[in-house]
């Protein structure tokens, strides 16, 4: 059963076609046997919102957008960020294509435990939260694998969440990249050959066949695991001792576990509050008065014993940034901590949320977005009708003595997403952001690169009533900038464009730019 939900921005990933309807293609390469059908709920912006339901058959040589599967139920206009759609859809599989085994795979945005599947043409956009995603599974077939190609739904929340209603997860810890990589033309062949494959075995095929279009067809960062949700239950007791620990054993050792979030990687640029459960729990061991509490220690030992226990297949081809598998909500403020929402999962039987309020009084920093000296800046580049190249770059700016200069540049991930960390703030600073994809690879601005700015005023000129004023220890979100062909640097329709394109470029790819 595959839930494809393109019904929003997402689905423009492929010089302006459907990455959505590109993987229904590939499960076409394919098509169903009697041992083995592939049903697929669809909506897209290329079909107006309109969702079908359509019985893979075997068709070869689609043209773009091209389905040619026959629609087994046409719906019309459904919200698919709704649960009651998803309720509906798995119901009517299991009474028209009753089977021994399930797998469904749910294809869309994600959010990890926020939620999934907005849907901006029939929805309010808003995301199927986690509890609601769990209601709609509650009356469901058990399913023996549940696969998300998705964003960020590779959370130890979201196993928690699913763990009564299905044998495995197959999903990704970090972002995906917008393009059709569900790999289905080689794991569903194997599955037709093979209808009795164990279905830990198709969990694992279909991570792996992800990971390598990922990585080999279209050369991006790539992660995916398999969890085993059977072992979920002992992961969430194994994490409740864990956090508990910490909180009654710490004692005047705060600063080292905030030490240890430090230096633990965050997931996104976009969620800095998912954090690597294997990487934090490793650099608890290793601080030097925390790693010589038994108590802590043990529990932390039992904890990433538990770890490898569910994690049972991980991935990823990320040299800087060690993905263990699972993420974990774990802010270090008020203000991304959504203590309400989170505490409506079910995951909150773990206490964690405990710890995180107990690690935000004693050692985060209240209400702010960052460290005292620091400030965190997101956003999303986008280059209508084109995708990004891997040189797309956003340039952190100030202007001094009526000239403006680059304090530095970060990279983009494949989804458009960026994240900057701007340190040494010793007092709020003006700054511009502007976006270039250097197509040509040579470190310039010129003809043929996409070239934007965040239009604060939106009047189409880049000019200095486009000024972020950053405060240390704030965040700020939407900084979004649209990208457009240059015919050439003699075209002076933006200011300060030659400055740009001769000042040199400092690129850090962690993000974080230093204030001198």
């Amino acid at each position: 059963m595959g839930y494809f939900n393109g019904n929003n921005d997402l689905d423009v990933g492929q010089a302006g076609t459907s990455y959505i309807i590109k993987d229904l293609q590939e499960m076409e390469w394919v098509g169903s046997t009697r041992q083995v059908k592939s049903v697929i709920m669809l909506g897209s912006l290329k079909t107006g919102g309109n969702v079908a339901c359509y019985e893979i058959g075997q068709h070869e040589n689609q043209l773009p957008d091209e389905i040619l599967s026959p629609v087994a139920l046409d719906l019309g206009t459904k919200d698919m960020s709704d649960p009651q759609t998803l309720i509906d859809f798995i119901a009517w599989c299991s009474e028209n294509y009753p089977a021994e085994r399930y797998a469904l795979i749910i294809n869309s945005h994600g959010a990890a435990w926020y939620g999934l599947c907005p849907d901006e043409i029939n929805g309010s956009d808003d995301l199927m939260s986690m509890p609601k995603m769990r209601s709609a599974l509650a009356n469901a077939p058990h399913l023996d694998v549940i696969v998300f190609h998705a964003c960020l739904m590779g959370s130890v929340e979201v196993a928690y969440e699913l763990k009564d209603y299905a044998d495995y997860m197959v999903a990704c810890e970090t972002t995906m990249p917008a393009l059709g990589i569900l790999g289905a033309d080689t794991w569903l062949a194997e599955l037709v050959d093979n209808p009795k494959m164990d279905s830990y075995d198709l969990s694992k095929r279909i991570a792996q066949c992800v990971y390598d279009e990922g990585v080999e067809a279209q050369r991006f960062h790539t992660h995916m695991a398999v969890t085993d949700l059977s072992q979920i239950d002992a992961l969430g007791a194994k994490l409740s001792e864990f956090g508990n620990r910490l909180v009654s054993e710490v004692g005047d050792n705060w600063d080292e576990v905030y030490e240890s979030w430090e230096k633990t990687h965050y997931i996104s640029d976009n969620f800095p509050s998912l954090t690597d459960l294997r990487e934090f729990v490793k650099e608890i061991m290793q601080r030097d008065d925390l790693g010589q509490i038994n108590l802590i220690n043990n529990a932390a030992d039992e904890l990433l014993s538990a770890l490898n226990a569910a994690i049972s297949f991980t991935k990823s081809n990320s040299l800087d940034v060690p993905f263990g598998g699972l993420s974990i909500h774990f802010p270090n403020n008020e203000e991304n901590f959504r203590k309400e929402a989170y505490q409506k999962l079910q995951f909150a039987k773990t206490n964690w949320h405990n710890f995180v309020a107990a690690f935000i009084e004693n050692a985060g920093n209240g209400g702010g977005g960052g460290a005292d000296d620091e400030a965190r800046i997101y956003g999303t580049v986008t280059w209508p009708g084109h995708n990004l190249s891997e040189n797309t770059s956003v340039l952190v700016c100030y202007q001094e003595n009526d000239e403006l200069n680059i304090l530095g540049s970060v990279g983009v991930e494949a989804d458009g997403t960026y994240g900057v960390i701007i340190t040494g703030l010793q007092q709020p600073q003006d700054f511009l952001f502007a976006g270039h994809d250097d197509v040509n690879g040579n470190g310039t601005i010129d003809g043929g690169d996409g070239f934007g700015f965040w239009d604060k005023d939106q009047d189409g000129n880049w000019t200095t009533s486009d000024i972020l004023n950053v405060e240390p220890g704030h965040h700020y979100t939407d900084i979004n900038i649209a990208l457009a062909a240059q015919k050439s640097l003699a075209v002076k329709s933006r200011p300060w464009m030659d400055i740009l394109s001769t000042q040199p470029r400092h690129f850090s790819p962690s993000g974080v730019i230093s204030v001198k």
